[in-house]
């Protein structure tokens, strides 16, 4: 059974390959296990982006703090930003990052599905800032891992994996995301390690 939930793992990042060939985001959803032990992801859901040089750069997109924009800097110009801050990683936590949806990239912007980008420059940051799109969603730190230590984790089995869809990754109430994600997840991996089963069960007649 664990042959099979590798190959329906596999499944889902041939999928994500060839929406990236074919000139989409590679973009997926990494769900924590239950009982992760790390506290920087445990229990988290993380939008990620793999670049061809095989670097992963993501957000987790369930952590809302107490805090917004509006609260840290009360002045005129951030007096509209009430929405609260998310954690986004471990990695630059006093940093400022956005995820937001535009027509086109401003610029300067991860693409990471259809006319959503990952904001991650302060040049970037600041434009939005003074120019705010309708759907954007700002973060204090983000996620990334090296060439190859994303797939260790993976293989180690870390993470649950879920294709990354607009609704997803701008919910409001991310209280029951995980647990959501978790069972997503879980019921992919039982489809694909079935669609294993039977084709191996086939070619073997």
């Amino acid at each position: 059974m664990k042959a099979f939930f590798h190959a329906a793992l596999a499944a889902l990042l041939v999928l994500a390959a060839a929406a990236h060939a074919q000139g989409s985001s590679r973009s997926l959803l990494l769900v924590a296990r239950p009982g992760l032990p790390d506290p920087n992801f445990r229990e988290s859901v993380v939008l990620v982006m793999q670049s061809e040089g095989g670097e992963t750069t993501g957000v987790i997109i369930n952590r809302p703090t107490n805090r917004s924009l509006a609260d840290l800097l009360p002045t005129e110009r951030f007096e509209s930003f009430t929405d609260p801050i998310f954690f986004g990683g471990p990695v630059a936590p006093q940093g400022l990052f956005a995820l937001f949806r535009a027509e086109k990239n401003p610029g300067g912007a991860l693409p990471v599905l259809p006319g959503i980008f990952l904001a991650l420059l302060p040049d970037s940051v600041d434009a939005l800032l003074g120019k705010p799109p309708a759907r954007i969603r700002f973060f204090s730190g983000y996620s990334g891992w090296a060439p190859g230590q994303l797939q260790g984790e993976l293989d180690r089995g870390d993470w649950l994996v879920v294709e990354a869809d607009e609704k997803t990754i701008f919910l409001k109430d991310t209280s029951r995301l995980w647990q959501d994600m978790v069972r997503r997840a879980r019921a992919l991996r039982a489809d694909a390690a079935s669609a294993v089963f039977e084709a191996a069960t086939s070619s073997g007649r």
